[in-house]
């Protein structure tokens, strides 16, 4: 008697709740995204990604073109990817975490760092930076906060991994196209990871240098010690599954 009143009055009320819970959870977490500037960073690899479809269209035959550009508008479909993303980012992060890293990106520090780092990924200043950055003269202190930022921050691990995604782009459409006879092992892609992280770890701190110039001593120590605490850290493992997770579907 008991269990059929539950079932009839209370179960409906508890699965509304749960509704609404996970509701409640999407929402924060697609606001989270926005603010932190993880959509406008999506936006960004999108326009990285016609640049590289274009780039290849003289470079490979006709049918393997046509190919690459099938297969990657596929896998990276930008709806599919901020849901992948977002989906990534709301099971990675418990309240706690998701409500520290909220209102550290909606503070006025938040908001200037975001600016920052979303221009520094437009493909018009991604091609400026890889051109030659201008030189700086930084006092220790400032190379120190710098360096922090280097040991917290995922940018590294961030560039590799999209890298990757835009340089294998032309190799998996041939793969395909060649009906397997082109498939290149695991450890050479592999090698391939650490050749580029080999290649991009001794410019790290010329970029962060560059990227966050804007921001004074004081706001680059507190932005350090935000990415050095136990939110901060967890909010950036996040980050990185959620990026690996939209590029990798």
């Amino acid at each position: 008697m008991h269990s059929r009143l539950f079932h009839r009055f209370c179960a409906p009320l508890l699965s509304s709740a749960l509704l609404l819970v996970s509701l409640n959870l999407q929402a924060n977490t697609a606001e989270l995204y926005q603010v932190s500037g993880m959509h406008q960073h999506q936006e960004h690899f999108q326009q990285a990604l016609q640049k590289a479809q274009q780039r290849y269209a003289n470079q490979l035959p006709a049918n393997v073109y046509q190919t690459l550009v099938r297969q990657s508008n596929q896998r990276f479909e930008p709806n599919a990817m901020h849901d992948r993303a977002q989906g990534r980012l709301a099971v990675s992060l418990d309240p706690n975490t998701h409500q520290q890293a909220l209102g550290f990106y909606q503070s006025t520090l938040g908001r200037k760092v975001v600016q920052l780092e979303t221009s520094a990924t437009a493909p018009t200043n991604v091609a400026a930076m890889q051109a030659g950055l201008p030189p700086q003269t930084l006092s220790p202190e400032r190379q120190a906060l710098l360096g922090r930022l280097g040991n917290s921050l995922p940018a590294l691990d961030l560039g590799v991994e999209v890298s990757m995604a835009l340089a294998n782009l032309a190799t998996q459409s041939a793969n395909d196209f060649l009906g397997g006879l082109m498939q290149i092992p695991d450890g050479l892609v592999n090698s391939r990871r650490e050749n580029l992280r080999s290649q991009m770890q001794p410019n790290l701190g010329e970029t962060l240098a560059y990227v966050y110039r804007d921001l004074s001593d004081a706001e680059l120590g507190q932005y350090a010690s935000w990415s050095e605490s136990n939110a901060g850290r967890q909010f950036y493992r996040a980050v990185e599954a959620a990026v690996r997770d939209a590029l990798n579907p």
